[in-house]
C-alpha cells in the first residue's frame, strides 16, 4: 500500500511539474500508456506464480516482507506497482483537475458527485465482468494483460480529451 500511496503521490507532483501547474490532459494517453506498460510488466512477473509452501496447509499464509522481497520475482512487481501508480497519477491527477476546473463554481460538487457514481458503477460492471472471467476459468494473471490492453482504449479516449479541450 505504501509503494502505490507514494508512487501516486510521486505521480501527481511529476505531472504538475511537467504541465507547469496549467490543467490539461496533454499527457493522459502517454501516461496511461506507460501504466499499460507496467501493467504488463505486473503480468510478467506473476504469471507463472507458484504459491509457495512447505505443506498443503501453509499456501493460504500471507509472506512477510523478507519473504516476498526474497521472492525471484518480488522486486520486479514492486517496481511494476510502483511504475503503476507513478504513471497513474500522472493519468488520473490531471483528469480529476481538469473536470473540476471546467464546470461552473456552483456545479462543481454535483460533478464530482456524478464523476463518482459513474466511477462506482465501472468498478461494479468490472467486478461482474471480472467474476465472468473467473468463472471461465482466466487466470488472476491473465486477467492483467487484458487490463493492459484496456489502457489503449483509455489512452485513445483520453487523446480525444484532449485534441477536444486543451
Amino acid at each position: 500500500t505504501a509503494i502505490f500511496s507514494v508512487g501516486v503521490a510521486i505521480g501527481s507532483v511529476l505531472i504538475n511539474r511537467l504541465l507547469g501547474g496549467h490543467v490539461s490532459a496533454k499527457y493522459a494517453p502517454a501516461s496511461v500508456i506507460m501504466m499499460g506498460v507496467f501493467v504488463l510488466a505486473l503480468w510478467w512477473a506473476v504469471k507463472g506464480w507458484v504459491p509457495i509452501a512447505d505443506t498443503p496447509n501453509d499456501a493460504d499464509q500471507l509472506l512477510n516482507y523478507a519473504e516476498f522481497w526474497a521472492l525471484s520475482q518480488g522486486d520486479m512487481i514492486l517496481v511494476a506497482l510502483f511504475g503503476i501508480a507513478v504513471f497513474g497519477g500522472m493519468f488520473v491527477v490531471p483528469l480529476y483537475a481538469f473536470l473540476t476546473t471546467t464546470v461552473e463554481k456552483s456545479q462543481t460538487a454535483r460533478t464530482v458527485a456524478a464523476n463518482n457514481i459513474v466511477n462506482s458503477g465501472a468498478m461494479v460492471i468490472g467486478a461482474l465482468i471480472y467474476a465472468g472471467l473467473a468463472s471461465a476459468g482466466v487466470s488472476i494473471a491473465d486477467t492483467l494483460f487484458l487490463v493492459a490492453a484496456a489502457c489503449v482504449v483509455s489512452a485513445w479516449i483520453s487523446w480525444k480529451l484532449h485534441k477536444a479541450c486543451d
